[in-house]
């Protein structure tokens, strides 16, 4: 039992060693560029949506109290 145990530590370390050795660091920084430029894009358009949101709530309710006042003389 030990040595299956041994065995199977040896080739998992094996294994990710070679998936660590993989990465290099241009590869990293291109994946890295992307995921920052997606994430700023996501930003850029929840805070676009959050403006229109606010803004449409707004709207609403001054003309909620434009359509009370008028009907209360």
């Amino acid at each position: 039992m030990k040595k299956i145990l041994t065995a199977a530590t040896l080739a998992l370390s094996m294994v990710a060693g070679s998936a660590f050795a993989a990465l290099d660091s241009a590869a990293v920084t291109a994946v890295q560029t992307e995921v920052l430029a997606d994430a700023e894009t996501a930003f850029s358009s929840g805070m676009a949506v959050l403006t229109v949101v606010l803004a449409m709530s707004i709207g609403m309710g001054l003309l909620s109290r434009f359509i009370n006042k008028g009907a209360n003389g």
